[in-house]
């Protein structure tokens, strides 16, 4: 029996590596491991096109003009939104006079930093005094920046 020790160790050794293995490749062979909660669906315009939402805006009125404007430009009023906008849409009348779509209260915008559709580069910029944040399809700020580029125009105030 002295020699079946090393034997029965040897087997015990190795069962118990392949169970440490199973376990870190996945979860042991149990019920399935329930699948991480899905990222907040950002808004889009009809062309794919991130929508964003300036953190700086108050009462639903924009706090973007100008120099702003031009880099955030405002989303049209009566531009269709993919992703089944479920919040309020409407609409503000800008200081030039002309009319900006809203959701949920929010003036939305594009970034030009976005060169193709489904691109969020301006997620999390603090750009223009306040943050910029792409909008759930209710209106909501998705403030998450871990999927966002490092980069944007310098992030100076343009």
């Amino acid at each position: 029996m002295a020699g079946t020790t090393p034997r029965i160790f040897g087997l015990l050794t190795a069962l118990a590596a392949a169970g440490l293995f199973a376990t870190a490749c996945g979860n042991g062979g149990g019920t399935p491991a329930a699948p991480p909660p899905a990222a907040p669906t950002h808004l889009t315009d009809s062309k794919g096109d991130t929508i964003y939402l300036f953190a700086a805006d108050h009462d639903g009125q924009s706090a973007c003009a100008a120099s702003c404007a031009s880099y955030w430009p405002p989303v049209a009023a009566g531009t269709p939104l993919a992703g089944a906008a479920q919040g309020s849409i409407g609409a503000i009348t800008r200081p030039d006079g002309s009319r900006q779509e809203t959701l949920g209260g929010h003036p939305l915008y594009r970034y030009i930093g976005d060169k193709s559709a489904g691109q969020a580069n301006g997620q999390g910029l603090n750009l223009n005094g306040g943050l910029w944040w792409m909008v759930t399809s209710d209106g909501t700020a998705i403030t998450t920046t871990s999927s966002a580029p490092a980069g944007g125009y310098g992030g100076g105030n343009y």
